[in-house]
């Protein structure tokens, strides 16, 4: 392909970015929608560009995606927000996930002939939600900061747990047995390594950045992201939760000063992320998503109608999954439009992408199944979210949501949520 045409297309790429996202702002059709879209005219359908011309720096512009905007979206999330959202984040996430591995299991197993450690696979594999998809949605759907706490750190959880499992469940393979007691440490581990290093890598950062002008450049917070996410991932926990952990400890070092205050002191005030810091971070987000979605378009495959038939059964499931676990692990005091937002955001993105090529690397014997098969859960379940979100604001289908949570805060109460009303 010719550099200059190259570089005129991804100008084009975007401006067509920034122009769906005000049309996103103004309609509530999600741009992510339309991103996909041009991602599959220009890979599978046409077949003008496809992942294999962008080398090992697909892998690596994925990984990036997702170490920022995890990142960046811990930036935003509160210490406060996260303690009084625990119990219901942590019912959420164990409702929603062992719901789905179940359900996925089943239809696999039933449907599609495979032996019960290939259907939990990619059970495990779908399970959970992306947070490079729902973390920079949710933001623009009017939801309460309480609702989008419990959606960022579900989605983080989430996607730490079908890393792990699916790990587990490999190991168990070559091996030939399974350990409950080691199962459980490697997923406890994972998650406590990973959290403290994050805390601790956010308040190191806070003390060396007044004393060396280089931390106060605003390249130098991603060389340390970068560096902690590849630390933690060598030593074999989880970069995702310690990159989303430093974004938390770096938005809230007030509350870290008071900790910390015994042993040095914090001046808040001079290590902070200034204004202009966080605009770049957010306009980096805005790109690394543009072309995020766009590369999740290219690496959808579609070799097989049967399995595609069964990728949309079992995307339908998980939502009605979803349901239930909303109802029974959401206060009542959530707002309608919270909720009904809640129930249909479970989009699989990259991450689960990437997870499904795990097996087929490892020579597992329906690696390829497993990985086609979620290609077809990864796209159904983003098709299927922005159908409902549009759908949501629409009086006959809104309806329906708002029976189903008539229990939940009226939406006239609160003034940040959406109308629904007939």
């Amino acid at each position: 392909m010719d550099i200059s045409f190259l570089v005129f297309f991804i100008g084009i790429l975007i401006i067509l970015g920034h122009i769906l996202s005000e049309v996103f702002t103004r309609t509530k059709i999600p741009d992510l929608l339309f991103l996909l879209i041009i991602g599959l005219v220009l890979g599978p359908v046409f077949g003008l560009v496809t992942t294999e011309m962008f080398g090992i720096l697909g892998p690596i512009f994925s990984t990036i995606s997702l170490i920022v905007i995890l990142f960046e979206g811990g930036l935003n999330l509160r210490i406060e927000a996260i303690r009084s959202t625990f119990k219901e984040c942590s019912h959420l996430t164990l409702l929603n996930f062992c719901g789905a591995i179940g359900i996925a299991t089943l239809v696999v197993l039933v449907l599609a002939g495979t032996d019960p450690l290939t259907a939990l696979m990619l059970a495990i594999i779908v399970a959970g939600t992306s947070p490079s998809v729902v973390i920079p949605l949710i933001r623009q759907l009017g939801l309460t900061e309480k609702s989008q706490t419990i959606l960022s750190i579900e989605s983080a959880l989430t996607d730490v747990l079908s890393i792990v499992l699916l790990l587990i469940a490999l190991q168990a393979y070559q091996l030939h047995k399974f350990s409950f007691w080691q199962a459980s440490e490697t997923l406890v581990g994972s998650f406590v390594v990973a959290i403290l290093v994050g805390i601790a890598g956010g308040i190191a950062w806070s003390v060396i950045r007044k004393k060396f002008a280089f931390f106060n450049r605003i390249f130098a917070i991603p060389a340390i992201i970068f560096i902690l996410y590849g630390f933690i991932e060598m030593i074999g926990f989880s970069g995702a939760v310690a990159a989303l952990v430093f974004g938390i400890t770096i938005g809230n070092l007030g509350y870290f000063k008071g900790i910390f205050s015994p042993v040095f002191e914090l001046d808040v005030r001079k290590i902070e992320l200034t204004e202009t810091e966080k605009a770049f971070f957010g306009e980096i987000v805005f790109l690394l998503r543009t072309f995020f979605f766009i590369y999740i378009g290219l690496s959808i495959q579609f070799n097989n109608r049967e399995i595609f038939i069964l990728g949309l059964l079992v995307t339908l499931l998980l939502y009605l999954v979803r349901i239930p676990a909303v109802l029974f692990s959401i206060p009542r005091s959530t707002p309608v439009w919270d909720a009904s937002v809640m129930a249909v955001m479970i989009p699989k993105g990259l991450a689960t992408a990437v997870l499904a090529s795990i097996p087929l690397q490892q020579a597992y014997p329906e690696g390829m199944f497993i990985q086609n098969a979620t290609y077809a859960i990864v796209l159904f379940s983003i098709i299927i979210n922005s159908l409902l979100i549009i759908l949501l604001d629409k009086t006959a289908f809104s309806r329906i949501y708002r029976r189903i949570f008539s229990k939940f805060k009226n939406p006239s109460e609160s003034v940040n949520s959406r109308n629904m009303s007939t």
